[in-house]
């Protein structure tokens, strides 16, 4: 049974207990609105904390300290969700139960991540200066590795095409040069006191635990009250009238052709079933249209699959093609999208499709990562609180024409390239 607790206003805990696994997942997520003057902060801030602190001041005690932990594991990471940001720190540690005499490595380790997170190594002038130059320069070179990674990069090229100008969504989720070039070790430390007083904050502990003593035990962390303005969730982009285009020319073994389209439809919103079977359809599984018949039986790609975001309301294609092909691809995953809009795909293809969906959904289930994700997600859009058994039956009634609807709403609105000069050799 999910125990859920108000620790102050703003900040929640949800337990979720369960005997499915030996180890205890404490998830902290730290959650705001999106916008493009605090993304690359968050990310710089993630990479910085999880280094070091005034308790662990080197990377090698912070270490030995999880290490005589009995191996637990820590970490921290950004991601987007539509209109929002969330910055996660997460804690992995063995359960109590399964280690020896009385130790008592849950109360350790909260105590660890209070420590981390209000202890950070840094003074009222700033983060410690040493720290700050070597992390950013750190994310220095991770951006400017971005540029070599082509699939990645095509990826990002495309969602600045697609996302208008002004947006943050135009930004990856970890930031970009420009923004990370003015940050400071004291404007960042300043940041981040606002971040830990005002950002909504979402705790998920899961495991075999006792919910009154996880709420003990986090109520000695210094998480004050905070007001939270609501904001809309999902980012409804308006219809461009003509298709974008862009090319690139750069050295590589390998083109890209990297297409997004627009879907008025989002997460557990009305038509939310009909569109996730529409994509994998389309391209979102391995007997998918644009898998079978652009990859498999014309030959025209090296890959070729659909996503789904449905926070943005937005699918995109990639691919890896011969530059050479790149009119006949475009012409194949036009036809392709055809096949799922006038519904002329096979039932078999249909009852595959829902399989598949159902076989990702249930084996997400033995994941504890899984399981803490999809709880934020839960908190951040309720209508996605569903039974597995609810899940399976909502896929199983959607029938084809609720497809042809769903597909419908699929306008392409950008086409980005990406190949060497004449072609791919």
């Amino acid at each position: 049974m999910v125990i859920k607790k108000t620790i102050a206003d703003g900040v929640s805990l949800t337990v979720l207990p369960s005997t499915q696994f030996k180890t205890i997942r404490i998830v902290l997520n730290f959650i705001a609105p999106l916008t493009a003057t605090t993304i690359t902060q968050r990310s710089l801030l993630a990479s910085l904390l999880e280094t070091n602190s005034q308790d662990y001041p080197t990377q090698a005690e912070l270490a030995a300290k999880l290490s005589a932990m009995y191996g637990a594991n820590f970490g921290i990471s950004v991601s987007k969700r539509g209109n929002m940001h969330v910055f996660s720190v997460v804690l992995t540690l063995v359960n109590d139960k399964f280690l020896p005499g009385t130790t008592q490595v849950l109360a350790e380790a909260i105590a660890f991540l209070k420590q981390v997170l209000w202890r950070p190594n840094a003074t009222a002038a700033g983060f410690d200066n040493a720290t700050f130059t070597r992390e950013k320069t750190n994310m220095q070179a991770y951006l400017a590795s971005v540029y070599d990674n082509k699939q990645a990069y095509a990826s990002l090229k495309l969602q600045q095409l697609y996302f208008q100008e002004g947006s943050a969504q135009r930004l990856p989720s970890f930031g970009n040069t420009a923004d990370l070039q003015p940050i400071t070790a004291s404007s960042l430390y300043t940041y981040y006191q606002q971040m830990l007083a005002q950002d909504q904050v979402a705790i998920t502990v899961l495991g075999e635990v006792d919910p009154e003593q996880i709420a003990t035990l986090l109520a000695d962390l210094p998480l004050t009250s905070r007001t939270v303005t609501p904001t809309e969730i999902f980012y409804q982009q308006p219809l461009v009238p003509t298709v974008v285009e862009q090319t690139e020319v750069q050295p590589t073994n390998q083109a890209k052709l990297n297409l997004a389209y627009q879907v008025p439809i989002y997460y557990y919103q009305p038509d939310y079933y009909a569109l996730l079977l529409a994509n994998g359809i389309f391209g979102g599984s391995a007997m998918s249209l644009l898998f079978t018949n652009v990859r498999e039986r014309a030959s025209l790609a090296y890959y070729a699959a659909s996503a789904y975001d449905a926070f943005r309301g937005l699918i995109t294609v990639q691919t890896g093609i011969d530059a050479a092909n790149v009119a006949q691809v475009k012409e194949i995953i036009a036809a392709q999208l055809t096949t799922l809009q006038t519904g002329t795909f096979s039932d078999e293809l249909l009852e595959q499709t829902k399989a598949t969906l159902k076989n990702q959904y249930i084996t997400g289930l033995d994941s504890a990562g899984y399981l803490t994700t999809h709880e934020l997600v839960q908190q951040l859009v309720p209508a996605a609180a569903v039974s597995t058994a609810d899940f399976v039956a909502a896929l199983d009634a959607v029938t084809k024409e609720q497809i042809i609807a769903a597909a419908a709403t699929i306008q392409l609105q950008a086409v980005y390239f990406l190949s060497s000069e004449g072609g791919d050799k």
